[in-house]
């Protein structure tokens, strides 16, 4: 899919669709490859994986398919969505650890104990395979491609991509993009040698790994051309202007493809023709709601602050009509009084409002700081400040 706004950054910029897969996401292509690999008897005894989801989502559904029982082991924080997913394609889920490492290890005692077939769903020999066609397809729709992004958790999509890309066209760049929270394999390219990280959360959650894949390492090691990291914001800016701009619904792995973009991060790719692998759409509803928002405040469009006002209704209309006059929507409000000396005529506003743009939001910082110079603070970046005096002093 060619970006509509393309022009807007001098790159000609395309989109691979992995998220319109039945399952969402590009996933389904390892398992399924894995899973027809399996002999006979094998099949009919079942296999068990541990995910994040959306692995277990491809595998589930393809297992479906095929008629072969499957166990997925999830941690427990994985999304809900992607866990009642799998129930809903008839996997038995059991929910174990505190992250995919030992939610794999409890998936191998299982596979020890009942004879299943155990499938590393991000370093599997054929589950890597399978992700190949991702590359066959960009080579085949977009010939003249010059680069391709793509999202890196513990790197079988890109050690998949880049295999094939490097071989069909050599001169073509492959780019991997990661959050700079939890830049495992950023740093394992760095080192020469896996390494592995403490877990931290991400809006990426998908690719937040605290290990890479051995395989998918050493195949991705002398191909890989460039690793980016990626702020939280820039990622939460990404799922935003894909939402918004391109109608598309992402999570925040995909987002990590068109992030270098949409930051400015990629000048050498300036006039090239440029392939962003969005790799997954199965984000929770919640977490899509707050990246939104999170994209919207790091732009200057949704700002929260608070001011001390006189506790009776004048005061809170001389408020209002400051913001209506301004142009400013008022999505969020909230009241609280301060039981403090004779502070107890006073009570504290707090006020998410939407805005047009970032200069909209210095215009806003300057009108209420005007109006209420003793009392405004503004906690959103750019235009919080650390250093002002407490909400709560005398007008």
């Amino acid at each position: 899919q060619l970006s509509q706004t393309r022009n807007d950054f001098g790159i000609n910029f395309y989109y691979k669709l992995e998220t319109v897969h039945r399952t969402g996401s590009f996933k389904e292509r390892g398992a399924l490859n894995a899973l027809q690999k399996l002999p006979r008897d094998k099949k009919k005894i079942g296999v068990v994986l541990a995910s994040l989801g959306n692995q277990a989502i491809g595998l589930c559904h393809c297992a479906r398919l095929l008629g072969i029982p499957v166990v997925v082991v999830m941690p427990d924080n994985v999304p809900l969505i992607k866990l009642q997913l799998c129930k809903n394609l008839g996997a038995k889920v059991i929910v174990e650890g505190n992250d995919l490492q030992e939610a794999q290890k409890h998936a191998r005692f299982i596979a020890r104990d009942k004879g299943l077939s155990y499938i590393n769903g991000r370093d599997h020999p054929d589950v890597l395979t399978g992700y190949g066609g991702v590359a066959l397809e960009i080579m085949e729709q977009v010939p003249n491609v010059d680069a391709v992004l793509v999202p890196v958790g513990t790197g079988g999509l890109i050690a998949a991509v880049a295999t094939v890309i490097k071989h069909i066209k050599p001169s073509c760049l492959v780019y991997g993009a990661q959050s700079e929270v939890i830049p495992t394999f950023f740093e394992s390219l760095e080192k020469g040698q896996p390494v592995t990280k403490p877990m931290q959360h991400s809006l990426a959650d998908g690719i937040a790994m605290p290990y890479v894949g051995v395989n998918a390492f050493y195949n991705a090691l002398p191909l890989v051309d460039r690793m980016i990291l990626l702020k939280e914001d820039w990622i939460a800016r990404s799922i935003l202007y894909v939402v918004e701009k391109e109608r598309f619904v992402i999570e925040g792995a995909a987002a990590c493809a068109v992030a270098p973009i949409l930051n400015s991060l990629v000048p050498e790719l300036k006039t090239k023709t440029v392939v962003c692998i969005l790799s997954g759409g199965n984000i929770d509803a919640t977490l899509l709601n707050r990246s939104l928002e999170r994209g919207l405040a790091s732009l200057g469009r949704m700002i929260k602050f608070k001011v001390g006002i006189r506790a009776d209704s004048a005061a809170m209309a001389e408020l209002h009509k400051l913001l209506s006059e301004g142009g400013y929507n008022v999505i969020r409000q909230f009241m609280d009084h301060i039981w403090v000396e004779d502070e107890i005529h006073y009570v504290e506003v707090k006020i998410v409002c939407q805005l047009r743009d970032l200069q909209h939001a210095i215009q806003l910082k300057r009108m209420i700081e005007k109006a209420y110079p003793k009392t405004a603070i503004f906690e959103t970046e750019p235009l919080n400040d650390k250093h002002m005096c407490p909400c709560y002093l005398k007008k």
